[in-house]
């Protein structure tokens, strides 16, 4: 199949668009699929980053789990473009981020070329401009919508932790979101190993539901506690195991009140139940190894969510996933 991958252009500080590069990345792992990314997205390629000097921290996220996924940027023929829209040379074309690019849109659509667009915004707008014409892809996806589908983040196979680790170092995972004085991984290697050795994780809506920290957490065989789940629209993250996770922290919630509120959570989050749990558990033992011995079934839950994630939440998948919409809405 040839597609055409229109990608985003760089609006604001970063220069990467985590649901585009993503599902660029899993198209390119799809071998029956001759995909063009135009104008090009330079930055996921090893070698043109290198070439132009690319800086980590013009990565939104220092580009942990996504940069450098992709070899061989001069290999693809990235010329002729609107010749090849009007002869209907391309199979599919698919927009990466409609509302950072829709160059050739009306072309697209004027030649009668098959076309789907993706949304990845944090917001849950739709844009009726491309909703009416094509079928459009939302990642906070709030309700059910003719021609919407949801769509959510995923990582690459080859990122993913091959098996779980026993040797921990952590109950919770020091990083805590919305702490920056947390932040404190400079590489990808040092910020995995963190979940590694983290029996637990923390995690929670950010501007939107869907966050690549969701998946980083899992990737590493950590467990998520996920603050508010419950209250998550049932069309948005889809793909992750919801219903499992919510188990999950009803189940070992009772951790976190071990850690002081105040550095743990954002102040939204904080109520006087948690500082009455935090000093009603303050002489409590929190020895990691008598906290394991006494939850065998933590190593099983781990290499649950793992496979889970192996199976489930690659971009292999989400390529996939928007193909087969694609064209199965077409029959």
């Amino acid at each position: 199949m040839k597609i055409l991958f229109i990608n985003s252009q760089n609006t604001g500080d970063y220069v990467n668009d985590y649901m585009n590069d993503l599902l660029l990345h899993g198209l390119r792992q799809l071998s029956d699929n001759e995909v063009i990314d135009y104008p090009g997205a330079w930055y996921l390629y090893k070698d043109e980053s290198k070439k132009r000097n690319l800086e980590k921290n013009s990565f939104w996220g220092k580009g942990f789990s996504t940069s450098n996924i992709l070899d061989d940027f001069n290999s693809v023929d990235r010329t002729d473009i609107l010749s090849k829209i009007k002869n209907k040379y391309f199979d599919l074309v698919i927009y990466g981020s409609i509302r950072r690019n829709n160059e050739f849109f009306d072309d697209i659509i004027k030649y009668n070329n098959n076309c789907v667009v993706v949304d990845g915004e944090d917001d849950q707008y739709i844009d009726k401009e491309y909703s009416n014409r094509c079928l459009y892809f939302k990642r906070e996806l709030d309700q059910t919508i003719p021609n919407i589908e949801p769509i959510s983040f995923a990582v690459p196979k080859e990122k993913i932790l091959k098996n779980i680790t026993t040797d921990f170092e952590f109950l919770l995972a020091p990083l805590i979101p919305g702490k920056l004085n947390t932040y404190n991984y400079d590489d990808e290697s040092s910020y995995y190993n963190m979940y590694k050795k983290s029996v637990f994780a923390l995690t929670y809506k950010k501007i939107g539901w869907d966050c690549l920290r969701h998946y980083e957490i899992l990737m590493n065989g950590c467990i998520p506690l996920f603050i508010n789940l419950n209250d998550c629209p049932k069309r948005t993250m889809e793909t992750l195991p919801k219903e499992k996770l919510l188990g999950i922290y009803r189940d070992y919630h009772q951790i976190l009140s071990y850690y002081n509120p105040f550095q743990i959570y954002k102040k939204k989050f904080l109520s006087l139940n948690k500082f009455v749990s935090f000093f009603s558990n303050f002489l409590r033992n929190k020895n990691l190894e008598s906290y394991m011995n006494k939850n065998l079934g933590l190593i099983d839950l781990k290499n649950e969510l793992l496979t889970y994630t192996k199976n489930n939440l690659t971009t292999e998948n989400l390529a996939k996933y928007v193909i087969n919409k694609t064209f199965n809405k077409k029959n």
